[in-house]
């Protein structure tokens, strides 16, 4: 699927109307790098799986908000952006819980910054793991999608001054990781301008 954002609109339009090859065409021209984005964005394959399919029934429901103004692809990622950050959230209070139980119970309280998936057992997944979603993100896109400033802006809904500083940061943070350096602390959680 090209990235014309005319054909895209053509293209949506069709689908919302309920015609079910142009929903093929969506997901089969944009799920592998959903998936793959999701995939480092989350660590864990199989939730990445569902954080996807959870991503393709938002857009379908949310389709007639689609404006056409960008790519749809970078739609679609900023949608699929946002459902990997409520799921990190979730995941993370639920561990909370499993450890205020295992807490009450005398088990030992393990430090919720130091939670990795088992998944994330090569030093390139640590160093991307300690990034913020928004510096994750704008380092993906980026480098590995050669996306342009503007439209990794759109996807994390911020300006392009600011997604240029997410993705120096991170390019900065993933050099100082993978060489073994330590952060200050706090370094991590800059995010710039709220989404």
């Amino acid at each position: 699927m090209p990235d014309d954002p005319h054909d895209d609109r053509i293209l949506t339009e069709r689908a919302r109307r309920g015609d079910p090859a142009s929903w093929r065409i969506i997901y089969e021209s944009t799920s592998d790098k959903l998936f793959a984005f999701l995939c480092y964005q989350i660590g864990d394959r199989e939730e990445a799986r569902d954080v996807l399919q959870e991503t393709y029934v938002q857009a379908f429901r949310r389709l007639e908000t689609y404006r056409g103004e960008a790519p749809l692809g970078a739609w679609l990622r900023s949608i699929a952006f946002g459902r990997s950050i409520d799921w990190k959230r979730v995941f993370l209070r639920r561990l909370k819980r499993r450890v205020e139980l295992d807490e009450s119970s005398g088990r030992v309280d393990p430090d919720l910054e130091q939670v990795r998936f088992e998944s994330e057992h090569r030093a390139l997944h640590r160093a991307l793991d300690r990034l913020s979603h928004h510096q994750r993100a704008a380092l993906l896109m980026r480098e590995w999608e050669a996306r342009s400033f503007r439209e990794i802006a759109e996807v994390l809904g911020c300006g392009e001054s600011t997604a240029r500083v997410h993705h120096a940061r991170a390019r900065e943070n993933m050099r100082a990781a993978l060489c073994g350096e330590t952060r200050a602390p706090g370094a991590r959680a800059w995010e710039g301008q709220n989404p």
